[in-house]
């Protein structure tokens, strides 16, 4: 993203820096790309951090910072505008709910969220399950929240599926379910892993990644009436490619997700999706429009939804294309460069130009 940013406001002389606390090589997500990396701790969660920022600000004539999943109020913002930067801006994309503060205590937030200069200048939100947590739980202003989703990257071409399935392992003639994910507690693996019982004799699940839950997962898979047809795959570079190859893919997260990329890679690739309905999952998976739904933390639900599919190829044929239109058409990357340099626009004097050569008038 930074690097995609960094290639858009160069077109009007707009150099851009990307701090890394350590930086031991070039980063290959900035390869090629008009962002330059720089080794240096700017976290402001110290005075000796903030003091380098404060050098770098006044050294490099820095306008803008943009910082990832900080908080919206913190005094070193205030140092920052001190100092010449015209605005600070602060992504959140980050998960899970937050507590909706009441009386005095959301008073206070009010208060702070509106102080000149110690309260970031623009908030930018992945979905509008952010935006309105940021606005109900952080009492951020709305006009100060930009709604930008995140961008999705479809493939230039994909392997057939009957390849990746030889390939996995999966016999010929057999279906298949599978998820991918980080294996931990709130992405509800052991809700498949629950489901998969009451699943068709002929359908393999398979759960691709890795992690703490890793251990207990295998314990639960080992206690299924039908755990020979589960598979605990690990992790791999090609996961979603993995689970694109799949009859039916699935995303049983327990908590709120900020924005849901395994849900967005797999419906972009045209495939049929079952999901919860939790945090901004049913922005991107809409319940019989785009995909399912289901309740979190309920594996008959779930196993429900899946044979629903399973036993309806063509409705699940017909919700992944729906899904692939809906995800290209809110979810490109032209889309979103094009929204976050018109959050950055008002720190520069000059209009902005994106790649289309249409300007972004400054706000």
């Amino acid at each position: 993203m930074f690097a995609e940013v960094a290639n858009a406001v160069a077109r009007n002389g707009i150099r851009t820096l990307v701090a890394y606390p350590l930086l031991d090589a070039a980063p290959e997500a900035l390869a090629g790309s008009a962002a330059e990396p720089l080794g240096a701790d700017l976290s402001l969660a110290t005075p000796r951090s903030i003091l380098a920022a404060l050098e770098l600000v006044q050294q490099e004539n820095v306008r803008a910072v943009w910082l990832v999943d900080r908080a919206v109020v913190s005094p070193a913002y205030a140092v920052l505008h001190a100092s010449g930067v015209r605005r600070v801006v602060v992504h959140d994309h980050s998960s899970g709910s937050r507590e909706v503060p009441h009386g005095l205590r959301a008073l206070a937030k009010r208060f702070a969220t509106r102080l000149p200069w110690a309260a970031a200048d623009a908030v930018v939100a992945v979905s509008g399950y952010v935006e309105e947590r940021q606005r109900l739980a952080g009492c951020v202003p709305p006009e100060r929240i930009h709604v930008v989703p995140n961008p999705v990257s479809v493939p230039a071409t994909v392997r057939p599926a009957a390849e990746v399935r030889r390939a996995l392992g999966v016999a010929p003639g057999r279906r298949m379910v599978a998820a991918s994910g980080r294996l931990t507690e709130v992405k509800g693996f052991v809700d498949l892993l629950d489901a998969a019982d009451a699943l068709p004799p002929d359908v393999d699940v398979l759960v691709f990644g890795d992690g703490p839950e890793r251990a207990r997962l295998e314990t639960r898979r080992a206690g299924l009436r039908t755990g020979e047809r589960v598979r605990l795959a690990g992790h791999r570079p090609d996961a979603a490619e993995c689970v694109a190859a799949a009859d039916v893919c699935v995303v049983p997260s327990r908590w709120e997700e900020a924005f849901c990329l395994a849900a967005a890679e797999q419906l972009a690739r045209g495939r049929p999706v079952v999901a919860t309905r939790v945090g901004a999952i049913p922005e991107l998976v809409r319940d019989g429009v785009t995909g399912l739904l289901v309740p979190p933390a309920d594996p008959p639900a779930l196993a429900g939804a899946i044979r629903h599919l399973l036993d309806a190829p063509e409705l699940a044929a017909a919700l992944g294309q729906a899904g692939r239109a809906h995800v290209l058409a809110t979810n490109g990357w032209p889309r979103a460069v094009a929204a976050l340099v018109s959050v950055l626009a008002p720190a520069f004097d000059a209009t902005l130009h994106v790649g289309s050569g249409a300007p972004l008038p400054r706000r």
